[in-house]
């Protein structure tokens, strides 16, 4: 049996690339929600049991890493598998791959439990997924490993100096059809706050495309806490970890602000990037001269 799985074919539309001229993060995750909903069927959790159950897989955490940009066109596969089945939660992979030259593109790390999509809870893995789970665990040796997150992750509460980064309210279309706000679009609201991080620290749009420079997401890791459903209010707080070198590291709370809850913490390291040889740069000034004081490492 193979139990390296083929979880996604598709490829990258002109409205899924952003101004850096490559396809963004946001859609990025929409290609491996397709693919973890291919995997979930595998296990059999088919679309009809999910339905009819109103129960499921959820992601409880992510690690993404983005290996290579991929630009409007592309054709895309995505392959993945099992990697270890640990209490009741299952550890996986979902790797994104340009069909043009089979080089790996972005890949994703996760460990998702089983739940109750009406009520939030958790529940133990019904013994028939936790059989197909198992059959399929593998530490796929062959597959590319990812390495442990630099630095430390944001905590699971408010810190100082974090600024309204993006602010808004879920709506229908955001939403699956048990009225939960899609991976996508929680994402996409991280890809939204660049901008603002971008301001807190000084720079401008103006100065940015003067100095012809791109920013690219290179790691992530998220943590989730609760689900965000249809028509409630969000709020996204971020701040700067720190800067040096080539590489910028923020973090994000994302709070429910019907129930004052934190949803998602999410910790992301990035670059810039000249824009015509499409290579990195040293982090612009403006980062490295943000005060220390304000630098959310100094509470973490």
């Amino acid at each position: 049996m193979n139990k390296l799985l083929s979880l996604y074919r598709g490829g990258v539309e002109a409205w899924e690339c952003d101004q850096m001229r490559h396809m963004n993060v946001q859609f990025y995750m929409s290609k491996a929600s397709d693919a973890f909903a291919h995997l979930q069927n595998t296990l059999g959790l088919s679309p009809a049991l999910i339905r009819s159950t109103r129960k499921g897989l959820r992601f409880k955490t992510i690690r993404t890493q983005y290996k290579s940009e991929v630009h409007v066109g592309t054709p895309l596969y995505g392959l993945g598998g099992v990697r270890e089945v640990s209490g009741d939660l299952i550890v996986g992979f979902i790797h994104i791959f340009n069909a043009i030259n089979d080089g790996l593109s972005a890949v994703y790390e996760f460990t998702a439990d089983y739940a109750d999509y009406d009520t939030d809870a958790s529940l133990p893995l019904p013994d028939e997924v936790r059989t197909a789970a198992e059959e399929l665990v593998d530490p796929h040796t062959e597959s590319f490993q990812l390495k442990p997150f630099a630095g430390t992750f944001m905590p699971d509460r408010p810190l100082n100096h974090m600024f309204d980064s993006a602010r808004g309210s879920v709506d229908v279309w955001e939403c699956d059809q048990f009225d939960h706000m899609e991976m996508r679009h929680i994402v996409g609201y991280f890809s939204d706050a660049a901008t603002h991080i971008i301001n807190e620290v000084g720079l401008t749009r103006e100065v940015i495309r003067s100095r012809n420079l791109g920013s690219a997401a290179l790691d992530y890791h998220s943590e989730f806490h609760a689900p965000i459903r249809k028509s409630t209010a969000i709020l996204l707080k971020s701040g700067l970890i720190d800067a040096e070198g080539k590489l910028f590291r923020f973090g994000h709370n994302l709070f429910d602000m019907d129930t004052g809850k934190l949803a998602v913490t999410t910790t992301v390291i990035g670059c810039y990037f000249d824009m015509a040889t499409r290579k990195s740069v040293p982090i612009p000034k403006e980062f490295t001269d943000y005060p220390a004081g304000k630098l959310l490492k100094e509470q973490m």
